[in-house]
């Protein structure tokens, strides 16, 4: 992270008086009149009478030139004249008089540190680095010196020139003590920042930023691109929202990284305070097309799916060409599971990638994304795998890309090849945990169980701290109908990471497949009332107590209340209409399995249930077609034997 520099305490070669610096010892009667001459500099110095200055020095090293205090006295006029050639040679030669010479080695010090921080042209042969060393050098040479000890610019200097010769440590040690004397200066925080940065510390590098922002509300926006960098959004936006309170008049783009922030922030709880925010800026400029995005992903934050898609229609009725235009449309009607839809408006785009990508390569490839992942639900795994390749080449450092090709991968079966892909990208990314988690699905659907676990378990010795892992190691053991250690290690993750939906719902799942419905239900029953509107919860023990339990009556009530939170998921409407297949009620259940079944053509179980609806209601052709696309969809939660038996039924029966 690049911070604001501290201002310069020590303004280019602006050399404070020389309280510090002797006056010549009047032992004689040449050091009495160079003495005077001495006194009489200061006096017309402090007039404003510089050349004057200047020449009674000139005399007075005349009448004493074995006075390294007169040279040092020059050195320190020369210096706040901005002369750093003369005040340099100056004071070397007061040095090779006297090479303890305090005033001298502070100027050279403080000549040194401005040439090397460029405040003014650097003489030749010099460097930055041959700079700060002899700026280092001079000033640990007076370290300990009253000179140094009671001034603050002084000590500063000395922390920022250890920071940026790589002596951080020190530096650290340097700054703390500068800021525990002046706490009401911003500067030594803002460089304790830098040096915490630079070693990973980020959290104690927040507290600096955040004291020296309390001192000056400019550095607010340091302290929320350190958050952003952390990928703490909450804290991000709080700080960059105290930056836009505390000044006058916030820029355009403090007031969009405020707003982005809170659209950054985890559950959209940001969402409509960033709409808040964003609504005055519109009212001045409309077709503003930054903010019509921002306003299109604060709409679907907040669930507003019409606000969504008109914003990001008006965005690209402005712009036609922009990729963030087509990203806002694209994900708005991907809420909608409107997945024929977004490949139709995506398509032109990979059709013509060449020409629009080139210099927007990142936003390029997350429309990619957003294409790739409506070709995946439609089960067109060829063109979502060449989807998905064509944004890795966009942007072949990012891993994101990766994930989905092998996700992509595992869906269309191609687990070989998955596992390729995943062992490459672990390679380049050896702690993407999501990656990990992948190879291993792969390598267990390739039917190389142990392989999996056994790959899975080594992981989890390096990475004991991972979540994601002990989720994938339940995962590969139920799979292998070894429910009582995939139920073990969710228990253990979940004792050791604290309670998470997460957890709940793969133990629930892993219960379920093990027979142990009871156990399953309470696990789901927990989250309802946990929280009565969450929806995942509320359809999936619906979908429980309708396929595991003669409870169907119950299961629809839950149903409909998850449907009344997500009218259009899929997922629910499958559930809602398998639970009225099971209450016998066929013509009912016909329009929200036929809407699912339409929406997710690769969801294997969803296809399966329309299947038997089709084939109750003796519409034997469609329901053949429905268990071929269940055949060739997912595979997740299906007994293949069991729907290949029910698709030579249908063939037979049509």
């Amino acid at each position: 992270m690049r911070l604001t520099p501290a201002a310069a305490a020590i303004a280019a070669f602006v050399v404070v008086s020389p309280v510090a610096a002797q006056p010549p010892t009047a032992s004689s009667s040449a050091s009495a009149d160079a003495y005077y001459e001495f006194m009489l500099a200061r006096r017309l110095e402090a007039d404003g009478n510089e050349s004057g200055a200047l020449a009674a020095l000139e005399r007075a090293g005349a009448l004493d030139p074995s006075s390294s205090e007169i040279l040092a006295e020059r050195a320190g006029l020369h210096a706040r004249q901005n002369d750093a050639i003369k005040a340099r040679d100056t004071a070397m030669q007061a040095l090779a008089i006297n090479k303890n010479n305090i005033e001298a080695h502070r100027i050279l010090a403080l000549v040194f540190a401005a040439w090397s921080e460029g405040a003014a042209p650097a003489p030749p042969g010099e460097t930055v680095e041959s700079l700060r060393t002899k700026a280092i050098e001079h000033l640990q040479a007076i370290r300990t010196t009253p000179a140094m000890v009671t001034d603050l610019s002084l000590q500063l200097t000395y922390g920022r020139l250890l920071l940026r010769d790589g002596q951080t440590d020190q530096a650290v040690t340097q700054l703390e003590a500068v800021a525990s004397q002046a706490p009401y200066i911003a500067e030594p925080f803002v460089l304790l920042a830098e040096a915490h940065t630079s070693k990973g510390r980020l959290m104690e590098a927040a507290q600096s930023l955040t004291q020296a922002a309390e001192v000056n509300p400019r550095y607010y926006v340091s302290l929320g691109d350190l958050y952003e960098r952390a990928g703490r959004w909450a804290a991000a936006a709080g700080a960059y929202g105290q930056a836009v309170e505390g000044v006058r008049q916030p820029s355009r783009d403090l007031r969009l990284r405020h707003i982005a922030a809170l659209l950054n922030v985890p559950g959209g709880v940001g969402a409509a305070r960033a709409k808040e925010n964003l609504l005055p800026l519109l009212k001045s400029t409309p077709d503003d097309t930054r903010l019509l995005y921002l306003l299109s992903m604060s709409a679907r934050q907040l669930g507003d799916h019409a606000g969504a898609e008109e914003a990001a229609r008006k965005l690209l009725s402005i712009d036609p060409t922009s990729l963030t235009g087509l990203n806002a449309l694209a994900r708005s009607l991907s809420d909608r599971y409107q997945y024929r839809q977004v490949v139709e408006l995506l398509q032109p785009l990979a059709a013509n990638l060449d020409t629009r990508a080139r210099g927007r390569e990142g936003e390029a490839a997350s429309a990619l994304a957003q294409l790739g992942i409506a070709q995946l639900q439609l089960a067109r795994y060829d063109a979502a795998i060449t989807t998905f390749e064509a944004a890795r080449r966009l942007v072949p450092a990012d891993t994101t890309y990766d994930l989905y090709l092998a996700q992509t991968l595992i869906a269309a079966k191609a687990y070989d090849r998955a596992i390729t892909v995943t062992a490459e990208s672990i390679k380049r990314n050896p702690n993407e945990l999501r990656l990990i988690r992948l190879r291993a699905d792969a390598l267990a659907k390739a039917g190389r169980a142990s392989e999996a676990i056994g790959f899975l378990e080594g992981a989890i010795k390096s990475e004991s701290r991972s979540p994601q892992l002990a989720l994938a190691l339940a995962d590969a053991y139920a799979a292998q109908k070894r429910f009582d250690d995939a139920v073990k290690v969710i228990e253990q993750a979940e004792t050791a990471f604290g309670e998470d939906e997460e957890f709940t719902y793969r133990l629930a799942g892993v219960l379920e497949e093990a027979g142990r419905y009871d156990a399953a239900e309470r696990e789901l029953r927990a989250l309802v009332e946990r929280d009565p509107m969450d929806a995942t919860a509320l359809n999936a023990l619906g979908y429980l107590l309708a396929d595991r339990t003669p409870r169907a009556d119950e299961a629809l009530k839950l149903l409909e209340r998850a449907l009344t939170v997500e009218p259009d998921n899929p997922a629910f409407l499958d559930s809602m209409g398998w639970a009225l297949f099971k209450m016998g009620k066929t013509a009912e259940a016909a329009e929200p399995l036929g809407r699912a079944a339409t929406a997710l053509p690769a969801n294997s179980v969803i296809q399966e249930h329309h299947g038997d609806l089709l084939g109750q209601l003796g519409q034997w052709s469609a329901a053949a077609d429905a268990y071929e696309r269940a055949l060739a969809g997912d595979g997740e939660s299906i007994d293949r034997a069991r729907v290949t038996k029910k698709l030579q039924d249908a063939r037979r029966r049509r």
